[in-house]
């Protein structure tokens, strides 16, 4: 007997787990997207905790989880780590496209009553995948930044009206830089307001120089 597999698209109630911190009362909001297979405790402990204290007082800062856990199952106890969506590498194809983190985290602001022309998005690795297609697709996000991941182009939203910044490692071993600033000048041609900042780093995680930059750059925008 054939086999038929279907899909549809089904209403559901999706919780966020999230940690906040900065300055509750700021005027701009910054939304933190972790990597893949991460969490919000750990983007927060190697990137907004090293943050410039000037950055959390600029800023409310907002780390959720990811939508789909990716839970690590060990004798005496389950480690939790989640993803935006789900790619697959070896049909080139989304099994979960961007498309389902975009509308629950639009969702998720809208619920913590933040307006969308306060927010600016920072994702690392998969999160910086998903930050400037996330900011192309929901009208009046100020900003996107995107560390050491390449950008999907093709996926852009019809909101142009944000600036970008791309921050890549050259010798990083898990998203090639080569790559990363190619998918840059793709979408330099279509956010204007765009720049790239590449480091001589042999790494895929965050260094001090990164963040000493990151501090900089968000004390400017």
């Amino acid at each position: 007997m054939e086999n038929n597999t279907s899909r549809i698209n089904v209403q559901t109630t999706l919780p966020i787990d999230y940690i906040e911190m900065g300055n509750k009362n700021a005027e701009q909001t910054l939304l933190v997207l972790h990597g893949f297979a991460q969490n919000a405790q750990q983007i927060k402990e190697t990137l907004v905790d090293k943050l410039a204290d000037k950055v959390k007082d600029k800023f409310r800062i907002l780390i959720p989880n990811g939508i789909l856990p990716i839970p690590k199952i060990r004798p005496k106890v389950i480690h939790y780590r989640y993803s935006w969506y789900f790619f697959d590498h070896s049909k080139g194809s989304y099994h979960i496209d961007m498309q389902a983190p975009i509308m629950a985290l639009e969702n998720f602001l809208n619920t913590l009553n933040v307006p969308m022309n306060t927010v600016s998005l920072i994702g690392y690795s998969q999160g910086g995948y998903l930050a400037p297609i996330m900011a192309s697709s929901i009208s009046g996000i100020k900003s996107s930044i995107a560390i050491n991941s390449n950008t999907r182009v093709d996926k852009l939203g019809q909101n142009k009206d944000f600036t970008h910044l791309s921050i890549h490692n050259e010798g990083d071993p898990v998203v090639e830089y080569e790559n990363s600033f190619k998918s840059f000048e793709k979408l330099k041609t279509i956010i204007s307001n765009a720049q790239y900042k590449s480091f001589k780093i042999n790494s895929h995680e965050l260094q001090e120089e990164n963040i000493k930059y990151l501090s900089s750059y968000l004390l400017e925008i």
